[in-house]
C-alpha cells in the first residue's frame, strides 16, 4: 500500500474516532440534561423556600419554570401544552438547592407538601420567556434605571398557536413614564434581525405592555381594534401573551408592534415623514406652533414635535413646515383644513372622545405626512390604557369617570376646530355615514367574547398581581368588589353607556 493510501486511511480512521466520541459526548450531556437532579440529604434538612419544574422532564414545557408563592400556597403557572396529569417537579430551599423531587397528577387537584398547597393553573395564551444572561446586567438593574438607559441582553423563547417555537436572540430595556412607577413594568426588547411574530410582520422592535392600571387587562386592545375598524392608518397589531423572565411568571402582556417606520410598520415613501407630538420641550425636537394665538394662555398649552427614526438635522429641519402648517389650521377655525385628510381628522378625533383619554391631543398622539397626495393624516393611534373611566382628573373641570359628557372637544386644539364649520360637518358625517356609530357598539359588544377568551389568564394574572382597591372606588360602589369580573363588567357597561350617551346627543342636535 502506498503511503498517499496509508495517509488516506489513517485520516479517514481519525475523523470516524472523532465522530463517535462527539456522539457519545452528546448522548452523555442529553442523558445528563434529563437526570433528575440530585437532592439534598441531611439530618438538619433546610426549609422549603420555593419550587422548580423542570423542561426536560415534563412533556409540553419549552423552558423551566419556578411555581410562584403567595400566602403559604405555591402556584405552577403552565402553557396549555403542559400535560398535567404527569408533572414532576423539585422543592429547593433558599439557596436554590434540591431538596426532593415529587410527582403528581394536577388534573386531581392540588398537593400540599410541608404546610405549603401546591398548585397548577393553565391558560391557553401563548406564552413568551425572555431568560436574561448571567454576565448581563440583571432584571433589578434594568428596572431600576428610571431614564431606561440600563439595557440587558437575553434568550427569547416563545410557543406560537401552531405549535412552534420562535427563538431568538433580545436586547431589552424598560418602557414607560407614570407606568414605569408601577410594580409590573412594560418592556421593549430587540431582535437582532427582523422577526415576525405571531403574523403581526417582521420588525427588530417589539412592546410588551404591562397595562398595570388597567385592571380589565383590554382597554389597549379594545381601543386598538376600534381603530382598525375606523380605518386609522398603520393602527398597531397586538396579541396577549403570559410572559415569563427567567422562569418566573409575570402575568399578561400585551405584545404589540411599535409605532416606528418600517416595511411591516408605518411603510413610508421618499418625502413622507411621521411625527410624534408632546408637552416637554426637552424631548422633542421643535414647536409647532408659528401662529402667536396659538402660542397664547388659556386653554392651550405648547405642544412641540419630534420626527419619528431619525436624527438627521437636515431632514427634521425640512420636515417642520408640514406639522407648523398642520397646527396652524388646527388652531385657525376660520382655516378650510385643506392639509388633512379630513377622513382621518374626524375618526381620530371620535376615538379620542369615545375612549374619554386622558392625553386626546399630545403625549401619545402621531401624525404621517404624505407626500404623494399632500395630505396630513391622524394616526396611528397609540396608548389606550387610561381610558374608559379608568382615571380622574381633578385638576380638569371635565369628568373622565362617568361614560357621559365630553372631554377632548374642550382640549387644546379641538377648542377651535369645534369652531371650524367644516371640521364640525366632517365629524357629524362620520358619524352618520362614515361607520362610526357601528365601530361604537361593535367595540362595546365586544367584550363578553374578550372576556371570555382572557379568563382562565386573567385569573392568573390577578393572583400574581393584586388589584388594589384605593384605586377603583368607582368599581366597588358600581359592582361591590374590585374583582376582574367586575373591572370588566365596568368596562363593558361603560362603553354601552357611552354610545348610549353619544346616539342620543348627536339624535338630539339633529
Amino acid at each position: 500500500m502506498s503511503n498517499k493510501a496509508k495517509h488516506t486511511n489513517l485520516t479517514f480512521l481519525s475523523i470516524l474516532v472523532a465522530c463517535v466520541l462527539l456522539v457519545i459526548i452528546s448522548g452523555y450531556i442529553s442523558l445528563k440534561n434529563n437526570f433528575p437532579l440530585k437532592t439534598l440529604k441531611t439530618s438538619d434538612e433546610p426549609a422549603i423556600s420555593g419550587f422548580l419544574m423542570r423542561s426536560s422532564e415534563n412533556r409540553g414545557l419549552f423552558f423551566d419554570i419556578y411555581g410562584f408563592l403567595k400566602d403559604n400556597k405555591c402556584y405552577f403557572f403552565l402553557p396549555e401544552t403542559a400535560d398535567a396529569s404527569n408533572l414532576e417537579f423539585y422543592s429547593t430551599d433558599a439557596d436554590g438547592d434540591i431538596l426532593h423531587r415529587y410527582r403528581h397528577d394536577f388534573t386531581e387537584g392540588s398537593i400540599e407538601i410541608e404546610g405549603i398547597e401546591v398548585t397548577m393553573m393553565q391558560s391557553d395564551l401563548p406564552v413568551i420567556n425572555l431568560s436574561i444572561y448571567s454576565n448581563y446586567p440583571s432584571l433589578t438593574d434594568l428596572e431600576e434605571s428610571d431614564d431606561h438607559h440600563v439595557r440587558t441582553k437575553a434568550d427569547f423563547k416563545m410557543d406560537n398557536p401552531d405549535g412552534r417555537i420562535t427563538e431568538g436572540i433580545v436586547e431589552i430595556r424598560g418602557r414607560g413614564n407614570t407606568s414605569w412607577q408601577e410594580d409590573k413594568k412594560s418592556y421593549q426588547i430587540k431582535f437582532k434581525k427582523n422577526t415576525d411574530l405571531m403574523g403581526m410582520g417582521a420588525a427588530k422592535n417589539w412592546i410588551l405592555l404591562a397595562n398595570a392600571g388597567d385592571y380589565s387587562l383590554l382597554r389597549n386592545e379594545v381601543f386598538l381594534d376600534l381603530a382598525r375598524d375606523l380605518d386609522l392608518p398603520y393602527t398597531s397589531e397586538l396579541r396577549e401573551v403570559n410572559l415569563f423572565i427567567n422562569g418566573e411568571y409575570h402575568g399578561v402582556y400585551s405584545l404589540t408592534e411599535k409605532v416606528e417606520v418600517g416595511r411591516e410598520r408605518v411603510r413610508m415613501d421618499d418625502g413622507d415623514f411621521l411625527y410624534r407630538i408632546g408637552m416637554d420641550p426637552d424631548k422633542y425636537s421643535f414647536l409647532t406652533y408659528t401662529n402667536p394665538f396659538a402660542e397664547g394662555e388659556g386653554n392651550f398649552k405648547k405642544l412641540y414635535g419630534e420626527l419619528r427614526n431619525s436624527t438627521d438635522s437636515i431632514k427634521i429641519h425640512r420636515s417642520e413646515k408640514y406639522l407648523k402648517e398642520a397646527m396652524n389650521e388646527l388652531y385657525d377655525s376660520s382655516s378650510d383644513l385643506s392639509i388633512f385628510d379630513m377622513d382621518s381628522l374626524a375618526k381620530y378625533y371620535w376615538l379620542q372622545e369615545f375612549s374619554k383619554t386622558t392625553d386626546p391631543t399630545g403625549r401619545s398622539v402621531y401624525l404621517l405626512w404624505s407626500a404623494s397626495d399632500q395630505k396630513m393624516y391622524m394616526g396611528p393611534a397609540w396608548d389606550y390604557d387610561r381610558t374608559a373611566g379608568i382615571i380622574d382628573m381633578p385638576f380638569l373641570e371635565e369628568d373622565y369617570i362617568w361614560p357621559d359628557g365630553w372631554t377632548a372637544r374642550v382640549r387644546d386644539y379641538y377648542v377651535p376646530l369645534f369652531n371650524n364649520p367644516r371640521f364640525i360637518q366632517a365629524i357629524n358625517d362620520a358619524y352618520e355615514n362614515g361607520g362610526v356609530r357601528e365601530a361604537f357598539r361593535k367595540a362595546a359588544d365586544s367584550i363578553p367574547e374578550r372576556v371570555a377568551r382572557m379568563s382562565r389568564a386573567a385569573e392568573m394574572n390577578f393572583i400574581r398581581w393584586d388589584i388594589p382597591e384605593e384605586e377603583n372606588n368607582k368599581v366597588l360602589y358600581a359592582y361591590h368588589d374590585t374583582s376582574w369580573c367586575s373591572q370588566t363588567a365596568w368596562l363593558h357597561d361603560w362603553l354601552t353607556l357611552r354610545c348610549d350617551f353619544i346616539e342620543k346627543d348627536m339624535h338630539e342636535k339633529h
